[in-house]
């Protein structure tokens, strides 16, 4: 019998701890380093990437990071059919875990094992193509809601990482449905506040589905009467998203706002602590999020946040008490809410500082692998008892 708990989670990994690309990366950091330190757990990150002939075996701080070589098949056949499902499967039977994590899709669609395993839903792209838009989304969106469907209806178990996944998720599977939050590096929590009054941030994609040109809007409308409003966008465009990016830098040149507004590009982790400590206010005006990490990290600095009244993220804000949802299309009310909390200091301490409370609990990465493992030895008790088959209700836990 093993001495430690052998799990393996197949993500996103990054090359460099510090700079994670995207939510998943950055949920991968966080709890890899609180599990891969806990006593008595062994683990192992799988994950697939192009342009490796090979697999590469590699210390990911207290973890072991395996990189097996990526398939270039489309992605929503790889993950059913394709050359990166069969190498996976293989990996992971020689790997021989105790317990299986999947934070992204091919979790979805991985089928029978010979050991318990869990998926995390972190999106729906079906949702996620329209609000991104972009080639032939119209054909995409119903292919992935399809595949979705079809996934969802074979998991045993599940970890929502919101009430709104939940929501989602529990008319189209039979899962045991284990609620537990994303969680943050803890440099997240040791930033200290240096406010550069005025400063407005905004960090994501610059993507239609992220929405900064409506920020940028509302920007100019209070501009004239805040002289010391200054925003920082924090983000890059992907390929597809290079017209939006064009437009975005469009409209800050047609409202006279090139020394106004700051275009830092991608940035790192670092960067992006430094630039919460000094904001005043984050926004992320997004169309359509799960449970997105540059909320939660603006909420562990404790900045007041204002982000839309859509899909996740009114289970991540309290309105009036750690900051305001919105129609993020609306750009009068988001002007009418930044004016508001840039002009009241002792409102959005206290904002701020409800924010930070609420981020210990739901947030930091003790807490979420806590309920992490507690999940994995449900999974174990099951498996030892011989339960085989999804059980009728989805349990809330």
């Amino acid at each position: 019998m093993r001495e430690k708990l052998r799990v393996a989670m197949f993500s996103r990994v990054p090359r460099r701890a510090d700079s994670p690309r995207g939510g998943v990366e950055s949920v991968t950091v966080a709890l890899a380093q609180q599990l891969g330190a806990t006593e008595g757990v062994d683990l192992h990150l799988v994950t697939l990437e192009r342009g490796l002939s090979a697999a590469v075996v590699e210390p990911f701080g207290p973890a072991t990071v395996h990189r097996l070589p990526g398939s270039r098949w489309p992605h929503v056949l790889d993950i059913l059919v394709g050359p990166g499902h069969w190498r996976l499967r293989r990996y992971l039977r020689q790997l021989a875990p105790d317990v299986v994590h999947f934070q992204e899709y091919h979790g979805l669609t991985i089928g029978q094992l010979d050991v318990p395993h869990v998926y995390t839903l972190h999106g729906f792209d079906h949702a996620n193509i329209p609000a991104d838009g972009g080639r032939m989304a119209w054909l995409r969106a119903p292919l992935w809601r399809c595949v979705e469907a079809y996934g969802l209806a074979r998991q045993r178990y599940m970890v929502s990482i919101s009430p709104y996944v939940r929501e989602e998720i529990e008319p189209l599977t039979p899962a045991w449905i284990f609620e537990i939050d994303n969680p943050l590096v803890p440099a997240f929590f040791d930033v200290k506040r240096a406010e550069v009054p005025g400063r407005v941030f905004f960090a994501g994609w610059i993507s239609s589905r992220k929405n900064p040109l409506t920020l940028v809007k509302a920007f100019a409308r209070i501009a004239p009467e805040l002289p010391e409003a200054h925003l920082h966008i924090a983000g890059e465009a992907k390929n597809q998203d290079a017209a939006y990016a064009a437009a975005l830098r469009q409209t800050i040149a047609a409202h006279g706002l090139g020394g106004r507004v700051t275009l830092l590009g991608r940035v790192s982790q670092d960067e992006i602590r430094r630039q919460l400590g000094q904001a005043s206010v984050f926004v992320l005006p997004s169309l359509q999020e799960n449970s997105p990490m540059a909320i939660a990290e603006a909420m562990a600095v404790g900045v007041p946040v204002i982000s839309s009244n859509r899909c996740g993220m009114p289970y991540m804000i309290r309105e009036g008490e750690t900051g305001f949802l919105l129609d993020p299309e609306d750009v009068s009310a988001l002007a009418d809410r930044l004016a508001a909390l840039l002009a009241d200091a002792p409102r959005r301490r206290a904002m701020g500082q409800a924010a930070r409370e609420d981020a210990v609990e739901r947030f930091h990465p003790r807490a979420v692998a806590d309920r992490t493992l507690e999940a994995y030895r449900t999974m174990l008790r099951e498996a030892a008892q011989g339960l085989a088959s999804p059980p009728v209700a989805a349990p809330r836990t």
